[in-house]
Parts: structure tokens; C-alpha cells; sequence
């Protein structure tokens, strides 16, 4: 089953006017920086949601005003609004975590990755610099500090590191004090590293204030049955992704996807199926505007923690969530109902977003409509729209793979 994050109190900008101003507000909270302040072009992170369904509404910022921060790495898949919680989940509980932290800038890399991916005599796998065998040896040391905790898998990529942590039971500490404490320690390690072996980093003057991660971090966490295997898979299988990545910087090419009954062709980045997080997009003329802002909220959030939206994106305000995500660095599954033609590529935004490995292009032809090109201004029939809304529901699933 597709992962669902729920996620309240947030007003996603999918439109210059998402909501009327009279719903959307954004109450100071005391333990926190202000809504407004935390948008600043000079702080990290993004906001954490503390909103009701009253007035004034908040713009969002641009991934350029969060880019533009020095204190935030610039990856191939832009990880926005870092350090973001979700207000309806208790971080105190027994609950299994997918940890994200990035690198900061001026810090060295934390690995290399080698091999070739689909090899088996020589497949991807990480070699680890001195700082990366000291974060590795502060997330092999959690579990001295806290007795509950178990960590599942990790993965440490050049600038950024996966973890899996397992909190075993219900405790007096919040999550976010565990990765505070991790990060200490890799910032202890890493000095020590640099006392020990006399080694300099030419962007760091001083040593003391050696932050090796910027500041916050992403979390996704299990939800539903059969989530785990495919949390750990995504974790394990970051090295060939990453090659693939470095190695083919465009995804212009066609393939076949299958469920095991039925095939597809499709065009771009096959990895997306296989993408932790996949939410259909779909907005119904039944919702109210409370439903509507609520799936707002997740589909948001999906982009927060690198998901993929799927949809054919029909309904206008589909589009807008669709255009919103691709000019902002997020990824979509986007599904036509036309075949290919002979020596079809993306244009405009699906251009930039292919060569980037952030859009797949599925096609489910509809026998009344031929050419791609004319996708944007076709109306498809009722009929169309449930058929292409269920293979997304169907994708998001997990039912279709490279075949």
C-alpha cells in the first residue's frame, strides 16, 4: 500500500492564492521562531507547522531562496525544508524512523562510491573517508548512549547519510534529542580526527565550531504494513542509484514497466518506481475545501521527504501541483493516455526535470486520442480519467516495475 503521511496544520503553495485568506494562519508558537522569520533567506530549515484552519495566508519561499542559504547543499534532488517534523505524530513512541542528514558546506566528503551498477562481480558500494568512518562510529555508538535504540541500516553517500533507527519503546526522549546528541558526537569525532592525524580543512578556521551537518534533518517513518522491507531496500540500494546518477545525467530513453499483467511504456527515470514515498495526486470535485487542503498538506510533505507524486494531472489544480514540484526540485510520475511517438522527448519544464532524474513519463494510450504534444490542451473522458487515476493509485502501490 502507497505510504500516506499525514500531515496537518500546513498551507502548501501549490497556486499564488492557495486558499482564501480567511483559512489559512499561522499562529506564533512560544518554543518556536515565527512562521514569517523561519522564511527568512538567512535561517535554516523550513517550518514546522503549527496552523489552523483561520486567516492570513503565508507565502511559501522558492527553492531558490532556500538554495541561496550558504549553509545548504545543493544535491541533484533538492531536499527542502529540512528539519521538519510532523505535528500529528508523537516522536516519543516505539516507531521505526528513515533519518536523513546533509552535509554542510566546506566539510569534506564523507565517502566515495565504486562499482558498476547490475554488476555482480563489481557491485556499487561505499568506501568511506576518515570522516565518514567517524559518523559511522558515533551511529554504531547510539546504542550505548540509548539502550532502546537499534539502528536497522545506514548508508553514508559523499554529502549526505541514511540511517534506519528503530526506537524499541516509548521513552521521555524526543527523537530530535538522539540526533542531536548523534550529531555531538560526530562533531567530536571529527576533531579528534583532526588532532590525531594533523589533518587541515582549508574552509574551516576554526576548529571548535566544526558542524558537520547543516542544521535539522528529514524523518519519514512507518505508517502501514509492508513498509519496512521497502525503507531498508531504499536505504541499501542508495549506492547504484547514486552511480547512476553521476554517470547518466539524462534519463532520455524508453523502456517497459509491468505489473506482472499488463505492460506499459514509459520514458525517464525507471528508479522513481522504486522511490520510497509514492503519493497519487488526485483532486475530486466531491472534496471540500478542508479535504482539499488536507491532501495539500501530504502531497507537500511527500516533496519535503524526497517522494514522488503520481497522477496524470488533470484537473487544473492537479497541474498547478504538478508545475509547483517540478519548479521546486521535487519529482513526479506523470501518465498520458497516448502512445509515444517514434522519436518522442519531453519539452518546456519536462525537459530539465528528465535530464535531471525527476520525471517519468508513463503512457496508457486511450484509443481516442493520438500525439503527446496535444496532451496539455486534451480533455479526456470520465472514463479516461478513473482508468489513469487507478493506474496511479496502482504505481503508488508499488504493482509496476522496470520489466
Amino acid at each position: 500500500m502507497p505510504i500516506f503521511i499525514y500531515f496537518r496544520g500546513f498551507n502548501p503553495p501549490f497556486s499564488a492564492k492557495p486558499f482564501p485568506s480567511r483559512l489559512c494562519r499561522w499562529p506564533e508558537a512560544p518554543h518556536l521562531p515565527s512562521a514569517r522569520s523561519r522564511f527568512r533567506p538567512d535561517s535554516v530549515g523550513g517550518l514546522r507547522a503549527v496552523a489552523s484552519l483561520q486567516r492570513e495566508a503565508v507565502s511559501v519561499p522558492t527553492l531558490s531562496v532556500l538554495t541561496n542559504n550558504p549553509n545548504i547543499m545543493s544535491h541533484s534532488r533538492k531536499r527542502i525544508f529540512a528539519g521538519q517534523r510532523c505535528p500529528g505524530h508523537d516522536y516519543y513512541s516505539r516507531c521505526i524512523y528513515h533519518i536523513v542528514l546533509n552535509k554542510a558546506l566546506g566539510i569534506p566528503d564523507f565517502s566515495s562510491i565504486s562499482g558498476i551498477p547490475g554488476n555482480r562481480q563489481w557491485p556499487p558500494h561505499i568506501n568511506l573517508s576518515p570522516w565518514g568512518e567517524a559518523i559511522a562510529s558515533a551511529l554504531s555508538n547510539i546504542k550505548n548512549h540509548y539502550p532502546f535504540t537499534s539502528i536497522l541500516r545506514r548508508a553514508i553517500m559523499p554529502d549526505h547519510v541514511h540511517f534506519a533507527i528503530f526506537i524499541k519503546e516509548e521513552t521521555d526522549i524526543h527523537l530530535g534529542t538522539i540526533i542531536k546528541d548523534l550529531k555531538i558526537e560526530c562533531s567530536e569525532n571529527m576533531k579528534d580526527l583532526i588532532t590525531d592525524r594533523s589533518i587541515q580543512i582549508p574552509s574551516l578556521s576554526d576548529t571548535d565550531s566544526l558542524l558537520p551537518f547543516i542544521p535539522g534533518y528529514n524523518d519519514t517513518f512507518l505508517s502501514g504494513k509492508n513498509q519496512l522491507s521497502r525503507m531498508l531496500n531504499y536505504i541499501s540500494d542508495n549506492p547504484r542509484r547514486y552511480l547512476i546518477r553521476r554517470d547518466e545525467p539524462g534519463w532520455f530513453r524508453k523502456f517497459i514497466i509491468s505489473d506482472g499483467d499488463i505492460s506499459l511504456n514509459a520514458y525517464g527515470n525507471w528508479d522513481l518506481l522504486e522511490e520510497a514515498i509514492l503519493e497519487p495526486v488526485k483532486i475530486s470535485r466531491k472534496y471540500t475545501l478542508e479535504e482539499t487542503i488536507f491532501h495539500k498538506r501530504k502531497w507537500l510533505q511527500t516533496i519535503r521527504n524526497d517522494g514522488v507524486l503520481v497522477s496524470p494531472f488533470i484537473n487544473p489544480e492537479e497541474k498547478k501541483v504538478r508545475d509547483w514540484t517540478l519548479q521546486n526540485g521535487g519529482a513526479v510520475i506523470l501518465i498520458i493516455p497516448t502512445a509515444f511517438e517514434e522519436r518522442y522527448k519531453p519539452q518546456g519544464q519536462y525537459f530539465d526535470a528528465c535530464a535531471e532524474g525527476r520525471l517519468l513519463i508513463i503512457s496508457d494510450p486511450d484509443d481516442n486520442f493520438v500525439g503527446t504534444r496535444q496532451f496539455e490542451s486534451y480533455t479526456p473522458s470520465r472514463q479516461t480519467c478513473l482508468r489513469l487515476n487507478q493506474l496511479a493509485e496502482s504505481i503508488a502501490y508499488g504493482a509496476f516495475h522496470r520489466f
